[in-house]
């Protein structure tokens, strides 16, 4: 508190000269830690022996009606005697969020403002970061009149050391992360994105990261929105140049996530270009490698072994061990592909025991889920959904949606085959609604594909429809070769409806 004095002395005030009715404070603290410090301070200061704080969490993003809210939460409070209640509420920076206009909670909190005085008979403390207090006041003004107190407290230097540094090595250690874990590596971000950084270049990386962290969570619009704000930041220094071509690079994984391939190309080969100018082999390795996945996707086998190759030369010569075993790993999906089923496995394995020993929980949960597609295209069903169940297990653990929709989608496909059907279909529910919410395209057309194949099944026509011609719809804009074959799915259930 030695950098704050001031304001906690001045929120101190308002806390005792508050009356028993609703009056508003403001305290803008930009990261959790130090809010929650504060609040600990709050709570055992000897001026609010007569205090009864209570914390008030609203950390729902999709959260519309606060005050609906807080009033339910009174409900649950058990009054003590001879003590004043003052509500503390934390976490509406969720649904304030960082940009877009008119976020639905502060239109609520606009037009239900006079509401406010009897329902919440009580002062309440909100706690916002910088930018949440600035668009609480743009977009719900008339609330903000009511304040009676708005109190700044500078951030610890040491809270800030630590975002920075967890901002540097989020990308290297995201895979084993859990969802939790991501989430509040997200709130160190956007509150370090709030200080006055002088620093372009960490401002950048800051920016950068939180783009991976958010795809990372299925937010692609998001990491997309934060990817071309670091772009920018990168045209302004050609000593830059590094960076640049990593933020590429990222971009081009957010567009390839999108099914936008010819720009995920355009961007990879800009990123690659930089590398290879400046002498970044292991980032020209790793784009290269992105590079294969699209070809490959594509269809065209030879150009995508030939960009892996390339890579894993790289990845061998400066000892790369965890991105050889990702680029074995990709080998491993082509050769299965070819129907040279054992090499793939071997290779499968060999890439298991690196990511086993590395403790990286992304690739292996993904590693298990290829070596099951193998298993169930040889018939042996039993093992493949025990490696799906394996993997299923470690993408929700740590919150890997996409990989998560795709491990749903498989075990459904398996069940289906099976004779399963409302189990299947049931799996392929879960899947298509993920695969929706973080932009899935492809994946979500393949989803509905087999969701109409079911209901043709079953002779329900008119659903079959329903699914297949959203289906063709995305594959067409795709440009995807497997296209024309739901076109013939959904004229054949036509000509049957």
């Amino acid at each position: 508190m030695q950098i704050n004095q001031q304001s906690l002395a001045e929120l101190l005030t308002f806390i005792d000269f508050a009356d028993t009715q609703l009056t508003i404070g403001f305290v803008a603290v930009n990261f959790a830690e130090d809010r929650n410090t504060l609040i600990e301070i709050l709570k055992n200061h000897p001026q609010c022996d007569d205090i009864q704080f209570e914390i008030l969490n609203f950390a729902d993003p999709n959260l519309r009606f606060l005050r609906d809210e807080i009033v339910r939460d009174l409900k649950e409070v058990d009054l003590e005697p001879d003590k004043k209640l003052v509500l503390i509420a934390i976490g509406l920076e969720k649904s304030i969020g960082l940009s877009g206009e008119y976020p639905p909670v502060l239109q609520d909190l606009n037009f239900v403002r006079d509401a406010f005085s009897d329902s919440v008979p009580h002062p309440v403390l909100i706690f916002l970061p910088d930018h949440a207090l600035t668009r609480l006041a743009k977009y719900a003004p008339d609330f903000w009149a009511w304040r009676k107190g708005v109190f700044y407290f500078q951030t610890v230097e040491s809270t800030q050391e630590l975002a920075i540094e967890k901002a540097i090595d989020s990308e290297r250690i995201l895979g084993s992360l859990d969802l939790l874990e991501r989430q509040e590596r997200i709130d160190l971000l956007e509150g370090l994105l709030m200080e006055e950084l002088t620093d372009v270049r960490t401002r950048i990386t800051i920016l950068q990261e939180l783009g991976v962290v958010y795809r990372s969570i299925g937010e692609v619009q998001k990491a997309e929105d934060f990817l071309l704000k670091a772009l920018k930041l990168t045209e302004e220094d050609e000593n830059l140049a590094g960076i640049k071509a990593s933020v590429l690079h990222n971009l081009g994984w957010v567009y390839d996530d999108l099914g936008e391939r010819d720009k995920a190309i355009a961007l990879y080969n800009q990123s690659l270009e930089i590398n290879e100018r400046i002498g970044n082999v292991q980032g020209k390795a790793a784009t290269l490698h992105c590079l294969a996945i699209i070809y490959a996707n594509k269809g065209d086998v030879d150009e995508a072994i030939a960009l892996y190759n390339q890579s894993l030369e790289i990845e061998e010569s400066i000892g790369d061990v965890q991105g050889k075993a990702a680029t074995l790993h990709q080998l491993a999906i082509i050769y299965a592909n070819k129907g040279d089923v054992d090499e793939a496995i071997a290779l499968y394995h060999e890439c298991l025991e690196v990511f086993e020993r590395i403790g990286d929980a992304y690739w292996k949960a993904l590693t298990l889920h290829n070596i099951a597609s193998i298993y169930a295209n040889k018939g042996d069903v039993d093992e493949a959904i025990a490696l799906l169940n394996q993997s299923l297990e470690i993408n929700e653990r740590i919150g890997n949606v996409q990989t998560k929709a795709a491990t749903l989608h498989q075990l459904a496909g398996i069940y289906a085959k099976k004779g399963e059907v409302d189990e299947a279909i049931a799996l392929f529910n879960q899947s298509l609604e993920i695969r929706e919410r973080i932009g899935d395209v492809q994946g979500q057309a393949m989803t509905l594909w087999w969701l109409g194949h079911l209901a043709e099944q079953q002779g329900e026509y008119t659903k079959a429809i329903s699914y297949l011609q959203p289906a063709l719809e995305i594959l067409q804009r795709l440009k995807s070769p497997d296209a024309e074959s739901v076109s013939a799915s959904l004229d054949r259930v036509m000509g049957n409806s």
